[in-house]
């Protein structure tokens, strides 16, 4: 965990700006939301551009609009601690009445919508924490409620409702070292049409220009490594030039690869994620100082808005970040139609033989990843240990080779290896050894969470030194609690060289 924030509740100690007045008026909880009417005013700042830009245009002129349902709700949000004793102080239920819409993860400064639409009159769908709480888990859209990189312990969380419960309403604030400071406000509201919108607010004054990354965007299952869970196969993002464009999910077409023209959001342009029949999740741009870019990641394909560094100093002799955004759901309808008005794909780029790896399937590594398409699975990258052998084959003519006193695990690139602990797997490969010392070559397994250096448990299979023909190694485990990640490796402990072919990590029957 990296820290907890302080959490406060605006309506224990709220501070309204007296109109015209150049003073500071302190309401308390004594005193009812009634008798204080300037709390909402200040409480729901909904300024007119919060009818959206670019992705609302889109909606309101897609054929499907006049069609679509429209949803009279009053919402109730409130803020309810999870029970689990552990992470009552850093995890909250966003509930709405009494059904949970969404996650406040203060644990790393995240909020997780469950749900965009509350569900059908009289049905109850509950949610409960998961035992590891991590980016495989996610059910939703999650949006960064902290920046990346800035998580210190010494920023303040509020939140508060207003309007009878009808909007929710979090701010964080943080101080850094000289006069660097953030804010970032955040406005949970209900839309007859799209459902929950987040609409977010974010300001940034810095000693020294840099760029800074004020949100992030991750679906659940986006990287999901199983073909039969995997979601979001494509993202669709609006170029610097107005074009809309989309490109799959693969570990070679990265938006930030393609350059600025590609990567650099106009104002009202807008990113997310399709089609899904529960959630298509976008976030779309309303305003940001000096501008927005794009960086994909290319293991969670969760996108980083990056604001670009500011050029001037203000008249407070500071450099200012700004930008004005909002988290929304598109209506599958909608979504579909604006997954065919997406024309303008992602440049392939070159097919630089890239190693790949997919689950549940025999890799024979006789075709390199190919650029441009959906790819579902990881890279075994130039570099980290592995190198293509297109000489050497157990069957057909490529294999991976890993020289003496080196290793090779898929961290290159690509979707994460997902494993569940109700499941049980093989992972098998064909070796072949020459001049191998030592401990020998050898398959190995590791279950991580969060990161690869969160290892859990670690298993092996034999090992073959010396000189040895086409030899089958395997590993069978059942994977521990909380749905670990399954981190592959192919080791030569030692020297000499060993070559890894028809390589698979497969379910087998408990």
């Amino acid at each position: 965990m990296r820290g907890e924030c302080r959490i406060a509740h605006w309506s224990v100690m709220v501070l309204l700006a007296c109109a015209g007045a150049g003073c500071v008026v302190i309401k308390t909880a004594d005193q009812p939301r009634e008798r204080t009417p300037l709390l909402r005013v200040f409480a729901a700042p909904v300024p007119a551009k919060r009818q959206g830009a670019g992705l609302q245009t889109f909606i309101e002129n897609a054929r499907s609009y006049a069609s679509l349902p429209r949803f009279a709700h009053q919402p109730d949000f409130r803020i309810v601690p999870v029970r689990d004793r552990r992470r009552r102080n850093s995890f909250f239920w966003i509930m709405d009445g009494k059904q949970k819409v969404g996650v406040l993860n203060l644990a790393f400064g995240e909020i997780e919508m469950l749900r965009f639409f509350p569900p059908a009159a009289g049905a109850r769908v509950d949610y409960d924490m998961p035992t590891e709480y991590h980016w495989s888990t996610l059910r939703g859209a999650r949006l960064t409620l902290v920046p990346q990189g800035t998580w210190s312990n010494r920023g303040t969380m509020e939140w508060n409702t207003d309007d009878g419960g009808g909007t929710l309403h979090l701010r964080y604030t943080e101080a850094f070292q000289g006069n660097t400071r953030m804010t970032h406000a955040f406005t949970l509201r209900f839309d007859p049409v799209l459902g929950y919108v987040l609409d977010c607010d974010f300001e940034m004054q810095q000693d020294s220009p840099a760029r800074f990354e004020y949100a992030n965007l991750l679906p659940g299952h986006v990287a999901d490594s199983r073909d039969a869970s995997k979601r979001y196969q494509k993202c669709i993002w609006t170029r610097r030039d107005g074009a809309v464009c989309f490109m799959y999910q693969n570990p070679l077409s990265m938006l930030h690869t393609a350059g600025a023209a590609w990567a650099d959001m106009p104002d009202g342009g807008f990113l997310g994620f399709v089609a899904e029949r529960d959630m298509n999740p976008f976030v779309e741009i309303l305003q940001s100082t000096p501008g927005t870019a794009m960086i994909t990641c290319s293991v969670w394909y969760d996108q980083h808005f990056i604001g670009l560094p500011p050029r001037k100093q203000a008249a407070d002799g500071r450099y200012h970040i700004a930008a004005a955004y909002r988290l929304l759901s598109l209506p599958l309808p909608v979504a579909k139609e604006l997954e065919d008005a997406a024309r303008t794909m992602l440049p392939a780029g070159r097919n630089d033989g890239s190693i790949g790896f997919r689950q549940g399937i025999v890799n024979d590594f006789e075709t390199p990843v190919p650029a441009g398409t959906l790819y579902n699975g990881c890279i075994w990258g130039q570099g980290h240990g592995a190198s293509l052998d297109r000489s050497i084959g157990h069957s057909g003519t490529h294999s991976i080779r890993i020289r003496g006193g080196a290793e090779a695990q898929p961290v290159h690139g690509g979707t994460p290896i997902h494993v569940a602990s109700s499941k049980r797997y093989r992972l098998s490969a064909w070796v072949r050894t020459r001049g191998v010392t030592g401990p020998g070559a050898h398959l190995r397994i590791r279950e991580v969470f969060f990161n690869w250096n969160d290892v859990r448990r670690t298993r092996q299979s034999d090992f073959l030194t010396g000189d040895t023909d086409w030899t089958r190694l395997e590993i069978t485990f059942t994977p521990i609690a909380g749905d670990p990640f399954a981190l592959p490796g192919l080791v030569v402990d030692g020297g000499g060289d060993a070559w890894f072919d028809d390589l698979e990590l497969v379910e087998v029957p408990r």
